[in-house]
């Protein structure tokens, strides 16, 4: 009876591993309900979730046995959509959607992570004021056309302070990471400056900030400033390929 239960076990983690390493999640390339196919909307910020679904396995002959991919696609929409909602704010939806399996946590349970991106349906371009609003548009508009897994470099963030530009930075990160991005630590960056001689402060040349992400393997590299005074103040931002020195992403949003 023993060695019964134990086979049992065993092709039940079996049949998890199959189930996850057939399944074939939606891609940057191929998302699951993309953006081109909803009119009017216009992208507010990243969001990702984690969300968790049931051991759904079938069989299906000749290819063996997989997850079903539309029950995913759905816990994966409506866990991005509650996590938009708290984020963002409004009446909003989510596209772009990709996932990624994390693990099995037992119970007939397997750990995913969502990411997609929150968007409004009215023509609004966000719901979120201030330099929160400011920063998730930019941070979109920014890296629109870079594929996840990137390795980005912000090579350097200028304002009238250095309190605003560590901010500025800090949540650059913190939005390009949970949008499925790699990001340079940049105290990499700064060691690298002293290592080559680069300046240490302020803004530089494209030229420049394009060695400076070469040496710290990056793909793309990001600059950016605060210019303006009162309600003029804009963040602009620009993100450039380290292998053309091409401007790749572009923003500028009022603070």
């Amino acid at each position: 009876m023993k060695n019964f239960v134990s086979g049992a076990v065993l092709l039940l983690v079996i049949g998890v591993l199959v189930s996850c390493s057939t399944l074939k999640p939606p891609t940057a390339e191929n998302p699951y309900r993309p953006l081109s196919g909803i009119p009017n909307a216009n992208v507010i910020g990243p969001v990702s979730a984690n969300f968790t679904a049931p051991i759904e396995i079938r069989d299906t002959g000749s290819t063996g046995m997989k997850g079903d991919l539309s029950l995913v696609n759905g816990l994966a929409y409506n866990a991005l959509l509650e996590a938009a909602r708290q984020e963002y704010g409004g009446t909003i939806d989510v596209v772009d959607i990709t996932w990624v399996y994390l693990q099995y946590i037992g119970f007939g349970k397997l750990q995913y992570v969502a990411y997609g991106k929150a968007v409004t349906l009215d023509g609004s371009r966000t719901t979120v004021a201030g330099v929160e609003g400011a920063l998730a548009r930019a941070a979109e508009q920014t890296l629109r056309n870079v594929p996840q897994r990137s390795r980005i470099a912000i090579v350097y963030i200028t304002a009238q302070d250095r309190s605003t530009t560590d901010y500025i930075a800090g949540e650059l990160e913190f939005i390009w990471v949970n949008a499925g991005y790699i990001i340079t630590d940049r105290s990499q960056l700064d060691r690298l400056r002293l290592e080559q001689n680069f300046q240490l402060s302020g803004e530089i040349d494209d030229a420049t900030a394009v060695s400076i992400g070469k040496f710290a393997g990056a793909d793309i590299i990001v600059t950016g400033r605060v210019d303006g005074e009162g309600n003029l103040r804009r963040l602009r931002l620009r993100a450039l390929d380290t292998q053309t020195a091409q401007v790749v992403g572009a923003a500028s949003e009022p603070l």
